[in-house]
């Protein structure tokens, strides 16, 4: 996502880009996704592979410290 000037729809003040984190099986690390639909359970992965998925970026207020994220396609 490009970096943009965003302002808090909570507080008028200026935001910073940034990622949510997600820390797996073994503290593997990985950057949070959007996955259209509902969750399908999976047996042996808790989770069957999402058919499409999209890369999140996240910003958070400086001054409230709300956070928006917006999905976005990779080039």
């Amino acid at each position: 996502m490009p970096r943009h000037e965003i302002e808090c729809s909570k507080c008028n003040s200026p935001m910073q880009p940034g990622y949510l984190l997600e820390e797996g099986h073994g503290n593997e690390r990985s950057i949070t996704a959007w996955v259209e639909g509902q969750p399908q359970k999976s047996f042996w992965m808790g989770l069957r592979p999402p058919q499409e998925k999209l890369e999140t970026c996240t910003w958070r207020c400086i001054r409230c410290g709300y956070l928006e994220t917006y999905a976005h396609a990779t080039a």
